[in-house]
């Protein structure tokens, strides 16, 4: 068989077999990650049947990893970071420190030497964006405190893993190696240097050439030469490559291509990556598993053990509220893609045995498993956490009030001032209504008091935040926030404050309507179903035909329990 047939065929069965695992994954309600690890099991050599090259997947495997962090560097977000900068960056730094410390410190007790626990320490360190963002997806959390936390520390955390896949293999040399570190990172300063000004000044005005000549496969050709070529420039340099990688996509992140870049390049990456976490699950041995079960969920426990705490004891002295630090503790318990990347450094540098790789890789698979059962559990975690005394004046949510008591008696309480509420707020002001909202971003809290308006800083569905706009004196709450979760729970403490109050929620996705109700809503409002009708109006117009044989086919704009429960809009 000739060696394109061959490649051919390994690279079908590999994507094959991925697929299946995927699909079985998802249907499960696990991560797509599990599925590909499994499949990989599936096509590796200590399982009958078909026997992958992994040789051949794995070199493909490589160009995932590029493509992966060159994609990470692309999405990199300051703004998301600046929003929870504090508990991201302190809390997450220390997050990454004292894991590693564990790491070492488990080392130390089992008698492995102190690169293979630093190594061991940073693999476990590093949770998976892909997880949590697909559960927090599922669950419409995404935009909730807890959701902005968790996607700021792991934009840390993935960073991290830029800075260890440099020095770790370096420490693992030896002593003679240590010499080499500080020429080391010189180098790597001068080439995160050397990327930054070619970012800033080159790399724009190529593309725009580029995209001047209307190509599209001639910019997406330029894409992969900037993830590639980086890649390449930084191993020639001694650096990792995924340093390359990551700092070519970060040339893009602040020009005004960027979003173009990531729509072309994510169906490779997204590829290559599933080629390399079968190459990845290639590695795991199910007789091994079962000769190693004790050990395998042992070494699970203690990562989830350790992380779990760790994650509590530096998000905690933020004071972000129960709510808040259990989910985020939780949700960080899993082991990450990134950390597959640093596992194979590790390999590569003589770090890390084959045996505890595949203890690692095993243990990795059951807290991926149990991320989802994780968030299950948070919110009872923390109503648990909320009667006993010591830990709810331990996690209490702090609150920052701008506004005059006097003024809060007979308003109402917009709770979210985003793009939304913002509009809610300047249309009730408009009619005389005194407002005061609620807000978890500190800086718009502070605009507002400076501004003379009621404002309350802190999440409205910590029942001490609510109280702070004073609730039970209320004659309306409005509910404006993005998050499903965190919606629920504001209606539901503003109904027990405040049983005759009417209470408008923004419902995120059609089947919440009934949940809100039950949870005590007047009236829920979609905002796709009011958009659609506006669009369906503009439609009419133009076509001049009477409006409502057109938005009588749609679904009502509002929702309520009594039809005479909310006034009409037009």
């Amino acid at each position: 068989m000739g060696h394109e047939l061959h490649l051919i065929l390994n690279v079908a069965a590999a994507t094959t077999i991925a697929l299946v695992g995927g699909l079985i994954a998802h249907r499960l309600r696990q991560s797509v990650i599990v599925g590909y690890l499994l499949a990989g099991v599936a096509i590796g050599p200590f399982t009958p049947g078909f026997i992958g090259d992994s040789e051949d997947i794995a070199a493909l495997a490589e160009v995932g990893i590029i493509f992966l962090m060159f994609a990470l560097g692309i999405e990199f977000s300051l703004k998301e970071l600046a929003r929870v900068k504090g508990v991201a960056i302190i809390g997450t730094t220390a997050q990454v420190a004292l894991t590693m410390a564990a790491g070492v410190g488990l080392g130390a007790a089992l008698g492995w030497p102190l690169t293979q626990g630093l190594f061991f320490g940073g693999i476990i360190a590093i949770s998976s964006t892909m997880v949590i963002l697909k559960t927090l997806l599922d669950r419409g959390e995404v935009a909730s405190a807890h959701g902005r936390v968790l996607l700021g520390m792991l934009i840390v955390q993935d960073l991290a893993v830029v800075v260890l896949v440099v020095l770790l293999p370096r420490l693992a040399e030896g002593a003679g190696a240590l010499d080499d570190l500080a020429f080391t990172l010189l180098r790597a300063v001068a080439f995160i240097g050397a990327t930054l000004f070619l970012g800033a000044r080159v790399v724009p005005r190529l593309l725009a050439r580029v995209e001047r000549l209307g190509s599209p496969e001639l910019f997406l050709l330029t894409a992969v030469v900037l993830a590639l070529g980086t890649a390449a420039i930084s191993a020639l340099l001694g650096l990792s490559p995924a340093l390359g990688a990551f700092m070519g996509g970060l040339m893009l992140t602040e020009s005004e291509f960027d979003h173009r870049v990531v729509a072309e390049v994510v169906p490779m990456r997204n590829l290559f990556a599933t080629l390399f976490f079968v190459s990845v699950g290639m590695l795991i041995d199910p007789a091994f598993i079962a000769r190693n079960l004790p050990a395998v969920l042992g070494l699970a426990l203690f990562i989830i053990a350790a992380k779990v705490l760790i994650a509590a004891a530096v998000i905690l002295p933020f004071r972000l509220g129960g709510k808040t630090t259990v989910f985020a503790s939780l949700g960080l318990m899993q082991i990450g893609e990134f950390s597959y990347v640093l596992a194979r450094a590790g390999r590569e540098a003589g770090a890390i045995p084959d045996a505890l790789n595949s203890l690692i890789l095993t243990s990795s698979l059951v807290t991926i498993v149990l991320t989802p059962a994780a968030f299950w559990i948070a919110p009872r975690v923390d109503l648990l956490l909320g009667r006993l005394p010591l830990a709810r004046r331990a996690f209490a949510a702090r609150a920052v009030v701008m506004a005059d008591e006097d003024d809060l008696d007979g308003h109402a309480i917009v709770v979210g001032y985003g793009r939304v509420g913002r509009q809610v707020v300047a249309g009730l002001r408009d009619t005389g209504v005194t407002v005061a909202v609620i807000e978890t971003d500190l800086h718009l809290v502070q605009e507002l008091g400076r501004a003379g308006f009621p404002a309350i800083y802190g999440d409205a569905s910590y029942r001490s935040i609510l109280d702070a706009a004073h609730p039970e004196r209320a004659r309306l709450v409005v509910v404006a926030l993005p998050d499903a979760g965190g919606t629920r729970a504001v209606v539901r403490n503003a109904r027990r404050a405040n049983p005759d109050a009417p209470i408008l929620a923004r419902v995120a996705r059609e089947e919440e309507d009934d949940v809100l109700r039950r949870a005590g809503a007047t009236a829920v409002v979609a905002p796709e179903r009011a958009g659609a009708l506006l669009l369906l109006e503009e439609s009419a117009r133009m076509l001049d035909v009477p409006v409502p044989s057109l938005a009588d086919n749609i679904q009502p704009l509002v929702t309520a329990e009594h039809d005479d429960a909310v006034p009409t809009t037009r």
